[in-house]
């Protein structure tokens, strides 16, 4: 019967965090850029002490965390140092400690020195890693990220984007940062929108959804742990009995 309450425990946890998730989500499904996560979790077979299968109890475990790339829609925004990823890449950042971070959020400004910053106020890189300084905002990006102002190429966003996304980790503030030996390489064919922003890639619809099954199985949960306590204090009554 512990066993059984195990379970429970265990599955309501789980439930837990994917509520969390869910949270999240709902909380950043109006923030440029933003991509959600998923958590996955699997059965771990837990064998009783005598060995036999018979006695096993299935236990539900958190197995990863992994964030989710897909692109979402491109906004219209009428900013002219508003620039949107349309399809892989990233904006490459120098964080103040001289770290590289990555975001696909382009909401860019100049600071009181004219260079381009991110909306935490990191500098924007160029191709080869350049800090990008402008003598005014009213400027034309071209698809490939050159940035004009008349007739005149005055500098270029660069575009990078990873092998496998998978070794990128969230670093907080709409940032992520490269995992173990990742590199960051130029996209040889980037497309940038100038005046949009991409919007995040969470479906409200399907998180209210998601939200709704979750809460009920966790209900579920907690009514089963709650029959299983029950079942252990009339087990211990009748053992009082004897």
């Amino acid at each position: 019967m512990a066993d059984g309450k195990y379970a429970a425990i265990s599955g309501a946890v789980a439930r837990m965090h994917k509520l969390d998730n869910i949270s999240e989500h709902l909380a950043s499904a109006r923030t440029p850029g933003y991509k959600k996560g998923t958590v996955t979790f699997a059965a771990r077979l837990g064998e009783a002490t005598s060995g036999m299968a018979s006695n096993a109890t299935n236990f539900t475990g958190l197995t990863a965390h992994k964030i989710d790339f897909s692109p979402g829609h491109l906004e219209h925004s009428g900013r002219p140092l508003d620039v949107a990823i349309n399809g892989e890449g990233f904006f490459q950042i120098q964080r103040p400690d001289g770290e590289l971070a990555y975001t696909r959020k382009g909401s860019f400004q100049l600071n009181g020195e004219g260079l381009l910053v991110d909306s935490n106020g990191y500098a924007v890189t160029g191709p080869d890693g350049e800090e990008i300084i402008l003598e005014r905002p009213d400027i034309d990006i071209l698809g490939d990220g050159s940035i004009w102002i008349e007739d005149q190429q005055v500098a270029q966003i660069g575009l990078f984007r990873f092998e496998d996304t998978e070794q990128l980790r969230r670093a907080g503030q709409d940032l992520f940062v490269a995992m173990d030996d990742a590199v960051a390489v130029i996209h040889p064919q980037p497309q940038m929108v100038q005046n949009s922003l991409e919007g995040s890639n969470v479906n409200l619809m399907a998180e209210m959804a998601r939200m709704t099954s979750n809460l009920r199985a966790f209900e579920a949960t907690q009514k089963a742990l709650k029959t299983y306590s029950d079942m252990n204090a009339k087990a211990t009554e009748m053992g009082l009995l004897q």
